[in-house]
């Protein structure tokens, strides 16, 4: 029989900028490192954090401009998150299988590819001086996209502009899986 220990098999996936906001477009990171409030709450919580890879980091890299669905919605990039989606999957499967909970996934509002409820529009290309407008309609980013088709878990996501209703929604999620 193993040997006992502390930890809580608990567990939440969380969009890599959550937990390293030196990943993000320059000019958007809003903390110098993680987002102290959330990693409060789950640490608080025993809740372990799962940090999912970027793809926006790993396909265009550090020195990107900010960009929309759009522009990501491209046979290239959606592999990449498809095949990232994959290997979440399986990680998943390892932690129920061994008994652990999985309490679901937090993206980010408005991101083109871990938004879950908004991503960010628009109808741009060429040269970026001259993007025009910019929205944020609803439906998820093209990774969450690819996440809901593989994974069977709650997904909610953290919104800047609403930083204590995010976290509420996230402690909603540690309380209805108890």
């Amino acid at each position: 029989m193993p040997a006992r220990d502390l930890r809580s098999k608990r567990v939440i996936l969380l969009a890599h900028c959550l937990l390293n906001q030196n990943s993000v477009v320059f000019g958007k990171a809003r903390r110098p490192g993680p987002v102290g409030e959330l990693v409060k709450l789950l640490v608080d919580a025993g809740v372990g954090m799962v940090q999912l890879p970027c793809p926006e980091l790993t396909h265009y890299g550090l020195r990107r401009f900010w960009a929309v669905k759009e522009q990501f919605d491209n046979p290239g990039f959606r592999a990449r998150c498809r095949r990232i989606a994959s290997e979440v999957a399986e990680v998943v499967g390892e932690y129920l299988r061994n008994g652990y909970e999985v309490l679901g996934f937090v993206g980010v509002n408005g991101s083109p590819s871990c938004g879950v409820r908004e991503h960010g529009s628009g109808d741009w290309m060429g040269d970026p001086r001259e993007a025009g407008g910019y929205s944020r309609e609803p439906g998820p980013g093209i990774f969450v996209e690819e996440l809901m088709r593989v994974l069977n878990v709650r997904f909610e996501e953290w919104d800047w502009r609403d930083v204590e209703g995010s976290l509420e929604r996230i402690a909603g999620l540690m309380r209805s899986s108890q």
